[in-house]
Protein backbone atom coordinates (compact mmCIF):
# COMPACT_ATOMS: atom_id res chain seq x y z
CA UNK A 1 0.00 0.00 0.00
CA UNK A 2 1.22 3.45 -1.11
CA UNK A 3 0.18 6.68 0.62
CA UNK A 4 0.25 9.54 -1.95
CA UNK A 5 -0.08 12.97 -0.20
CA UNK A 6 -0.66 16.34 -2.23
CA UNK A 7 -0.19 19.03 0.14
CA UNK A 8 -1.62 22.71 -1.30
CA UNK A 9 -1.74 26.01 0.45
CA UNK A 10 -5.22 25.61 1.09
CA UNK A 11 -5.62 22.03 0.95
CA UNK A 12 -4.05 18.21 1.19
CA UNK A 13 -5.12 15.94 -0.68
CA UNK A 14 -4.29 11.86 -0.15
CA UNK A 15 -4.98 8.70 -1.10
CA UNK A 16 -4.04 4.95 -0.62
CA UNK A 17 -3.19 2.55 -3.68
CA UNK A 18 -2.57 -1.12 -4.20
CA UNK A 19 -1.18 -1.10 -7.72
CA UNK A 20 -3.38 1.10 -9.84
CA UNK A 21 -6.43 0.72 -7.54
CA UNK A 22 -7.30 3.75 -5.17
CA UNK A 23 -7.82 2.28 -2.06
CA UNK A 24 -8.99 5.04 0.05
CA UNK A 25 -8.56 8.89 -0.15
CA UNK A 26 -9.75 11.97 1.53
CA UNK A 27 -8.69 15.37 1.91
CA UNK A 28 -8.21 18.65 4.61
CA UNK A 29 -7.52 21.76 4.73
CA UNK A 30 -4.21 22.36 5.38
CA UNK A 31 -4.09 24.52 8.16
CA UNK A 32 -5.41 21.60 10.15
CA UNK A 33 -2.15 19.78 9.77
CA UNK A 34 -0.22 22.80 10.36
CA UNK A 35 -2.06 23.12 13.92
CA UNK A 36 -0.88 19.50 14.84
CA UNK A 37 -3.72 17.19 13.57
CA UNK A 38 -2.99 14.04 11.96
CA UNK A 39 -4.17 13.42 8.44
CA UNK A 40 -6.84 11.36 8.89
CA UNK A 41 -5.87 7.87 8.15
CA UNK A 42 -8.22 5.33 11.02
CA UNK A 43 -9.07 3.41 7.77
CA UNK A 44 -5.54 2.33 6.25
CA UNK A 45 -4.32 -0.64 7.84
CA UNK A 46 -0.83 -0.49 6.64
CA UNK A 47 1.70 0.99 4.43
CA UNK A 48 4.82 0.35 2.36
CA UNK A 49 5.42 3.30 1.34
CA UNK A 50 4.46 7.39 1.37
CA UNK A 51 5.24 10.07 -1.28
CA UNK A 52 4.85 13.73 -0.69
CA UNK A 53 4.60 16.48 -3.12
CA UNK A 54 4.49 19.72 -0.74
CA UNK A 55 4.36 23.32 -1.59
CA UNK A 56 3.09 24.13 2.39
CA UNK A 57 6.45 24.52 3.91
CA UNK A 58 8.74 22.56 6.11
CA UNK A 59 6.16 22.40 8.90
CA UNK A 60 3.65 20.40 7.13
CA UNK A 61 6.42 18.48 6.13
CA UNK A 62 8.13 17.59 9.77
CA UNK A 63 4.42 17.10 11.30
CA UNK A 64 3.24 14.32 8.26
CA UNK A 65 6.38 13.12 8.56
CA UNK A 66 6.44 12.34 12.37
CA UNK A 67 2.91 10.94 12.02
CA UNK A 68 3.72 8.79 9.56
CA UNK A 69 7.10 7.63 11.45
CA UNK A 70 5.06 6.73 14.52
CA UNK A 71 1.40 5.47 12.96
CA UNK A 72 3.01 3.07 10.13
CA UNK A 73 6.52 3.11 10.87
CA UNK A 74 7.38 4.52 7.52
CA UNK A 75 9.81 7.05 5.95
CA UNK A 76 8.63 10.33 4.32
CA UNK A 77 9.38 10.52 0.58
CA UNK A 78 9.37 14.20 -1.35
CA UNK A 79 8.87 14.71 -4.76
CA UNK A 80 11.47 16.97 -6.49
CA UNK A 81 12.33 18.51 -9.74
CA UNK A 82 14.72 17.04 -12.14
CA UNK A 83 16.37 17.64 -14.97
CA UNK A 84 14.24 14.72 -16.85
CA UNK A 85 11.60 12.49 -15.91
CA UNK A 86 11.09 9.51 -18.76
CA UNK A 87 10.13 11.24 -21.97
CA UNK A 88 9.84 15.08 -20.69
CA UNK A 89 12.72 17.25 -19.94
CA UNK A 90 12.84 20.00 -17.59
CA UNK A 91 13.49 23.55 -19.81
CA UNK A 92 14.00 25.25 -16.65
CA UNK A 93 17.44 26.45 -16.20
CA UNK A 94 17.75 25.56 -12.83
CA UNK A 95 14.95 22.96 -12.52
CA UNK A 96 15.06 22.65 -8.53
CA UNK A 97 13.84 26.55 -9.02
CA UNK A 98 10.08 24.78 -10.64
CA UNK A 99 7.54 24.16 -8.08
CA UNK A 100 7.02 20.38 -7.90
CA UNK A 101 3.22 20.30 -8.35
CA UNK A 102 4.15 22.27 -11.35
CA UNK A 103 5.96 19.57 -12.47
CA UNK A 104 3.98 16.81 -11.31
CA UNK A 105 1.14 17.80 -13.43
CA UNK A 106 3.06 18.80 -16.70
CA UNK A 107 4.65 14.88 -16.19
CA UNK A 108 0.96 13.48 -15.07
CA UNK A 109 -0.63 15.82 -18.05
CA UNK A 110 1.71 14.62 -20.92
CA UNK A 111 1.59 10.81 -19.92
CA UNK A 112 -2.45 11.21 -19.77
CA UNK A 113 -2.57 12.92 -23.59
CA UNK A 114 0.76 11.21 -25.26
CA UNK A 115 1.15 14.96 -27.20
CA UNK A 116 1.41 18.33 -26.80
CA UNK A 117 -0.76 19.60 -23.78
CA UNK A 118 -1.21 23.16 -22.18
CA UNK A 119 -2.65 21.75 -18.21
CA UNK A 120 -4.43 23.94 -15.55
CA UNK A 121 -4.41 23.92 -11.97
CA UNK A 122 -6.68 25.77 -10.52
CA UNK A 123 -6.09 26.37 -7.08
CA UNK A 124 -5.36 29.24 -4.70
CA UNK A 125 -2.80 30.40 -7.77
CA UNK A 126 -3.93 29.53 -10.93
CA UNK A 127 -1.10 27.87 -12.99
CA UNK A 128 -0.90 27.01 -16.76
CA UNK A 129 1.84 24.69 -18.17
CA UNK A 130 3.11 23.87 -21.49
CA UNK A 131 4.41 20.84 -22.82
CA UNK A 132 6.09 20.29 -26.68
CA UNK A 133 4.87 17.41 -28.16
CA UNK A 134 8.70 15.97 -28.39
CA UNK A 135 8.32 15.75 -24.03
CA UNK A 136 9.98 19.35 -23.18
CA UNK A 137 8.21 21.44 -20.75
CA UNK A 138 8.33 24.87 -21.53
CA UNK A 139 7.64 26.41 -18.43
CA UNK A 140 3.87 28.08 -18.20
CA UNK A 141 2.57 31.16 -16.46
CA UNK A 142 1.44 32.14 -12.68
CA UNK A 143 -1.65 34.35 -11.67
CA UNK A 144 -3.90 34.71 -9.01
CA UNK A 145 -6.95 31.98 -8.30
CA UNK A 146 -10.33 32.65 -8.10
CA UNK A 147 -10.34 33.76 -4.38
CA UNK A 148 -7.10 35.38 -4.60
CA UNK A 149 -8.77 37.96 -7.41
CA UNK A 150 -11.76 38.86 -4.99
CA UNK A 151 -9.91 38.97 -2.11
CA UNK A 152 -7.56 41.74 -3.71
CA UNK A 153 -10.91 43.53 -4.48
CA UNK A 154 -11.92 43.16 -0.75
CA UNK A 155 -8.62 44.33 0.47
CA UNK A 156 -7.43 46.58 -2.13
CA UNK A 157 -10.56 48.99 -2.61
CA UNK A 158 -12.60 51.23 -0.05
CA UNK A 159 -15.96 51.04 -2.16
CA UNK A 160 -16.07 47.65 -4.00
CA UNK A 161 -16.50 45.70 -0.28
CA UNK A 162 -18.28 42.73 -1.65
CA UNK A 163 -18.37 40.46 1.96
CA UNK A 164 -17.54 36.47 1.07
CA UNK A 165 -18.45 36.06 -2.64
CA UNK A 166 -19.32 32.06 -2.98
CA UNK A 167 -16.71 31.10 -5.61
CA UNK A 168 -18.94 28.15 -5.84
CA UNK A 169 -22.04 30.29 -7.50
CA UNK A 170 -19.79 31.32 -10.35
CA UNK A 171 -20.45 28.96 -12.48
CA UNK A 172 -24.32 29.19 -12.64
CA UNK A 173 -24.56 32.25 -14.71
CA UNK A 174 -23.31 33.61 -17.77
CA UNK A 175 -20.39 35.49 -17.11
CA UNK A 176 -20.58 37.32 -20.56
CA UNK A 177 -23.47 39.16 -18.53
CA UNK A 178 -22.85 42.10 -16.41
CA UNK A 179 -23.45 42.06 -13.19
CA UNK A 180 -26.58 44.07 -11.68
CA UNK A 181 -25.35 43.48 -7.98
CA UNK A 182 -21.48 44.51 -6.65
CA UNK A 183 -20.76 40.92 -5.64
CA UNK A 184 -21.70 39.53 -9.31
CA UNK A 185 -19.87 41.92 -10.70
CA UNK A 186 -16.62 40.71 -8.85
CA UNK A 187 -17.64 37.35 -9.32
CA UNK A 188 -18.31 37.05 -12.97
CA UNK A 189 -14.96 39.40 -13.69
CA UNK A 190 -12.82 37.71 -12.31
CA UNK A 191 -14.23 34.24 -13.97
CA UNK A 192 -13.89 36.00 -17.34
CA UNK A 193 -10.82 37.03 -16.40
CA UNK A 194 -9.19 33.35 -15.49
CA UNK A 195 -11.19 31.92 -18.48
CA UNK A 196 -10.19 34.46 -21.37
CA UNK A 197 -6.98 33.67 -20.00
CA UNK A 198 -6.82 30.05 -20.34
CA UNK A 199 -8.65 30.15 -23.90
CA UNK A 200 -5.58 32.59 -25.06
CA UNK A 201 -3.34 30.24 -24.23
CA UNK A 202 -5.43 27.07 -25.96
CA UNK A 203 -5.89 29.21 -28.97
CA UNK A 204 -2.04 29.79 -29.15
CA UNK A 205 -0.97 26.19 -29.15
CA UNK A 206 -2.41 23.67 -31.09
CA UNK A 207 -2.77 21.30 -27.72
CA UNK A 208 -4.26 19.27 -25.56
CA UNK A 209 -5.92 21.51 -22.76
CA UNK A 210 -6.50 19.38 -19.21
CA UNK A 211 -7.61 21.18 -16.31
CA UNK A 212 -7.36 20.16 -12.93
CA UNK A 213 -7.48 21.67 -9.20
CA UNK A 214 -10.32 22.66 -6.55
CA UNK A 215 -12.01 25.52 -9.19
CA UNK A 216 -11.36 23.70 -12.03
CA UNK A 217 -14.88 22.21 -12.51
CA UNK A 218 -16.19 25.89 -12.26
CA UNK A 219 -13.95 26.90 -14.64
CA UNK A 220 -14.76 24.55 -17.40
CA UNK A 221 -17.84 24.91 -17.30
CA UNK A 222 -17.59 28.65 -18.52
CA UNK A 223 -14.84 27.38 -21.43
CA UNK A 224 -15.66 27.36 -24.97
CA UNK A 225 -12.25 25.47 -25.99
CA UNK A 226 -12.67 21.73 -25.35
CA UNK A 227 -11.24 20.54 -21.80
CA UNK A 228 -10.67 17.39 -20.10
CA UNK A 229 -11.08 17.10 -16.48
CA UNK A 230 -8.07 15.32 -14.05
CA UNK A 231 -9.39 15.91 -10.26
CA UNK A 232 -5.76 14.11 -8.93
CA UNK A 233 -2.68 15.46 -11.48
CA UNK A 234 -0.95 16.15 -8.56
CA UNK A 235 -1.17 13.13 -7.44
CA UNK A 236 -1.27 11.04 -10.18
CA UNK A 237 2.12 12.76 -10.92
CA UNK A 238 3.64 11.05 -7.83
CA UNK A 239 3.45 7.78 -9.68
CA UNK A 240 5.44 8.40 -12.74
CA UNK A 241 7.72 6.03 -13.44
CA UNK A 242 11.39 7.56 -13.05
CA UNK A 243 9.98 10.45 -10.80
CA UNK A 244 12.66 11.63 -8.11
CA UNK A 245 12.50 11.50 -4.20
CA UNK A 246 14.64 12.94 -1.53
CA UNK A 247 14.10 11.64 1.83
CA UNK A 248 13.74 13.26 5.02
CA UNK A 249 17.48 12.69 6.15
CA UNK A 250 18.33 14.24 3.10
CA UNK A 251 16.34 17.41 3.62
Amino acid sequence: MILQIDAGNTRIKWRVTNGPKTVVEGSQLTASVLAGEPLLLEDVAALTMAQLSNVAGDKIFANLSKQLQVQFSVSLQVAKVSPRVGLVSCGYASPETLGVDRWLVALAAFKKAGRAVVVVDAGSALTVELVSSEGVYRGGYIVPGLRLLQESLWQGTDQVKVGQVKVDQIASGETLIPGVTTDEAVSHGCTLMLVTFIERLAAEHSAELIITGGDAVLLKSQLASTADYCPDLVLDGLSVEGLMFTSGADR
